[in-house]
């Protein structure tokens, strides 16, 4: 075992995953600075409508805990959306959908608001990143769970290496061989 290297790799391994758990942090600190959860329900069509949600050039709308019968609407079309059939035809299409988060990418700037008509316990949670928010925290995980992959491999590397065996002949003995002279 070459402890030098081993010790090099765990300290990498260490320094990725804190990077990856810092730009996640980041991302989630970024989101609940702008997110909320409050809804107003209009009762004659059931519909549950969001705060307004500003976005700017470069903005990245996010939904997380998106019920079926919902969809984010360019505010000067809300008036027209009375029913489900009206909703899917009015709504931007998210352009990433995983487990209930939804995101929505390259919106045009302007003033949206998110509804649904379902009713649930907990309502969807929405708001806004900017995209330099975005890019800082894609490359705090893809760069932390980088040098985490390679500290790993290091680490393994320094345990399994055999460390070169100490001479145990002084300098000057003459029979060391690293002081014969042909």
């Amino acid at each position: 075992m070459n402890k030098k290297i081993l010790v090099i790799g765990i300290a990498m391994l260490i320094v990725g995953i804190a990077m990856a758990a810092g730009g996640t942090e980041y991302f989630e600190d970024s989101f609940k600075s702008t997110s909320s959860t409050h809804y107003t329900e209009i009762k004659a069509t059931g519909l549950n409508v969001s705060g307004n949600i500003t976005v700017k050039s470069g903005y990245i709308v996010m939904v997380d805990g998106a019920v079926s019968n919902s969809g984010l609407v360019n505010y000067s079309s809300l008036s027209s959306v009375k029913n489900v059939t009206a909703l899917n035809s009015k709504e931007q299409k998210a352009s990433e959908s995983d487990a209930g988060l939804e995101l929505f990418i390259d919106l045009k700037p302007g003033t949206y608001r998110y509804v649904y008509f379902n009713s649930t316990s907990t309502p969807p949670e929405y708001g806004h990143i900017t995209g330099s928010q975005f890019d800082t925290m894609a490359a705090l995980i893809l760069g932390g769970g980088f040098i985490g992959i390679i500290g790993f491999i290091v680490m393994i590397y320094g345990a399994i290496k055999k460390q070169k065996p100490k001479n145990p002949y002084a300098a000057d003995d003459p029979y060391n061989i690293d002081n014969i002279k042909i």
